[in-house]
């Protein structure tokens, strides 16, 4: 069974030059998939949180949404560690998060050489974050960071993964999508849940949390870039027999969505036939 690699460390440089990692050697990524790190010197190496954060052109939120973050880490777990994967952005959100970086060594960026998706992304930080507990989350905190203490108890009580749900209990919808973008989330979600038969409530929430050895075993399994890519990591910590659960969270609609509707429906159509053959083939297990 072919599984992604974890990318090697990146020697440590001075935080303006650019470093090219290898290739991710799997059938998984592209071959052109190079991240670029630039490391700063004296960043935590084994700290009690990390958060991982997917960026794709997210200049505009980008410095305001990493000083809530930040503040609000300080006040919950002060042993944390942020890990900015920038995926190819178009924009200045490069030069934001080297701005970060050199004055905060908690900051880690690392950088796709270009675009690959959501999925490449967050998988990449997923790889490079070293916290005992992960926490992936929007550039735009479209979800209420309140929910975090809530994510970080339900891991120190045994959950090895937790998906953040604006449908569970609790939960609270503070501004609604547009009425097409919620109907195709809820469709995606409903016709997931029986083809996988993986009870969830919200796969695409883009709030999770992981412990460690289950980042490491679900993402080691994960191939897919684009919007599915959440219900492949429901099914392979289902497959992996690894302890899941959901916790309501405060959901705010930001707009900017990068999702084109056009082309992502009929990819996440194709791509859950993916990960169900996947499945019946048991390269999740």
């Amino acid at each position: 069974m072919t599984h992604t690699s974890v990318p090697q460390p990146v020697s440590q440089q001075p935080v303006s030059q650019v470093i090219s990692q290898p290739a991710l050697q799997s059938g998984t990524v592209p071959e052109s998939f190079a991240p670029l790190a630039l490391a700063a010197p004296g960043a935590p190496r084994s700290p009690s949180l990390s958060v991982v954060i997917p960026i794709f052109d997210e200049a505009p939120v980008l410095d305001s949404s990493l000083a809530r973050l930040v503040a609000v880490l300080e006040r919950i777990d002060p042993d944390f560690e942020v890990v900015c994967v920038d995926d190819g952005s178009r924009d200045a959100s490069a030069e934001v998060l080297v701005s970060w970086q050199q004055h905060d060594p908690r900051i880690e960026v690392l950088s796709l050489a270009r675009n690959h998706g959501k999925g490449a992304a967050v998988r990449t930080g997923m790889f490079a974050a070293r916290g005992a507990r992960i926490v992936c989350m929007d550039a735009d905190l479209s979800t209420d960071l309140e929910a975090l203490p809530r994510m970080i108890a339900a891991l120190d009580d045994g959950a090895d993964v937790v998906f953040g749900s604006r449908r569970a209990p609790g939960a609270e919808l503070v501004l609604r999508q547009p009425a097409l973008r919620e109907w195709l989330g809820r469709g995606f979600t409903s016709l997931a849940a029986l083809v996988l038969g993986t009870p969830i409530s919200d796969f695409t929430c883009g709030f999770k949390g992981f412990r460690l050895h289950a980042a490491r075993d679900v993402f080691a399994r994960c191939e897919l870039d684009g919007w599915a890519f959440d219900a492949e990591v429901a099914c392979a910590s289902k497959s992996q027999e690894l302890t899941l659960v959901e916790v309501p969270v405060t959901w705010e609609h930001r707009g900017g969505s990068k999702v084109r509707l056009s082309s992502a429906v009929p990819s996440a159509a194709f791509d859950l036939g993916r990960i169900a053959l996947r499945r019946v083939l048991k390269r999740y297990a």
